[in-house]
């Protein structure tokens, strides 16, 4: 009775909305839906739902390639059977995995920076140059947009292409064998940053990269700087993980070269050739303390 009395003192004047008694029980539940995602629309991290192309340009496709995809199939089979699977490396033994020296290859790279997200006014490019070498080069910008949702700025990244087979089959290195990347460059002094990433099964793993940094030393002389697979780790969306995990060498879809290093102005990289090589004096797993923690016990 006292409620009933009460709610018939509320003075409800004509045109006066009361949305402020509404429960807001669903605007936060919408927020939190927002906020909190336990799965990946795509491998790219974005938001964008990928669909297949309709069943009629699928076959199309197909009928157009399939000489051309046949005939890398059977490439693929001889290559398979002339040379002898390596089981076992010596010390110096090491596979080329990319060459600058063409048109094709350098271009066939992703370039990428924040001002393709409108998130940045970074720019840059990866370009042939006369000594057969793969240039990266732009200008990093760390003004930040004034859009009230970025808050960080400056970054500009290429990217390999996805490994293929025929008929358009992912795949992916396998480079357990080996224990370091050795890469030829000649650099202006900034660091940048080696991104890989791996083929995962399930969509929650998509977006795990290792990574480590890459200095470079400036001038006019070139050098090679060896890399240990040991030495990286393990990241998650840029956020560096507590629990570290080797990196699993067998399932290698992805590499990449980032700069990020918060500085304004011009950068230059260029790239002669990237391999990865076995030395038998690198005998750390995993460079970095696996320790205990009461949420969740880590690898030792």
């Amino acid at each position: 009775m006292a409620s009933g009395n009460l709610c018939r003192k509320l003075p409800l004047s004509a045109g006066r909305s009361l949305t402020f008694l509404k429960p807001k029980h669903k605007i936060l539940h919408e927020q939190r839906a927002t906020a909190f995602s336990l799965w990946e629309n795509n491998k790219k991290g974005t938001d964008e739902i990928i669909s297949k192309p309709p069943l009629v340009h699928r076959i199309n496709q197909f009928v157009k390639t399939f000489v051309p995809e046949t005939k890398k199939y059977i490439e693929e089979k001889k290559l398979g059977l002339s040379t002898g699977v390596m089981l076992e490396a010596e010390h110096g033994n090491y596979q080329v995995v990319f060459r600058f020296d063409t048109q094709e290859i350098v271009s066939s790279w992703i370039v990428s920076t924040d001002k393709d997200n409108n998130q940045g006014q970074s720019t840059a490019d990866f370009v042939l140059t006369q000594n057969r070498t793969g240039l990266f080069r732009g200008n990093l910008c760390t003004e930040v947009p004034k859009d009230g949702k970025t808050k960080y700025a400056g970054f500009a990244n290429i990217t390999c292409p996805p490994p293929m087979k025929s008929y358009s089959r992912e795949t992916h290195w396998d480079w357990s064998l080996f224990n370091c990347f050795l890469v030829k460059l000649r650099g202006d002094g900034r660091h940048y940053n080696i991104i890989l990433g791996c083929d995962f099964e399930y969509d929650i793993m998509w977006l795990n990269r290792w990574s480590y940094p890459l200095f470079t030393h400036g001038g006019p002389y070139w050098q090679v700087a060896k890399i240990p697979f040991s030495k990286f780790y393990l990241s998650y969306r840029g956020r560096i993980q507590d629990k570290q995990e080797p990196v699993p060498m067998n399932i290698i879809n992805s590499f990449g070269i980032t700069l990020a290093d918060k500085v304004d102005g011009p950068f230059c990289l260029e790239i002669d050739s990237v391999a990865v090589m076995y030395d038998i004096n690198l005998s750390a797993k995993f460079a970095y303390e696996l320790y205990h923690d009461r949420h969740y016990l880590t690898q030792t």
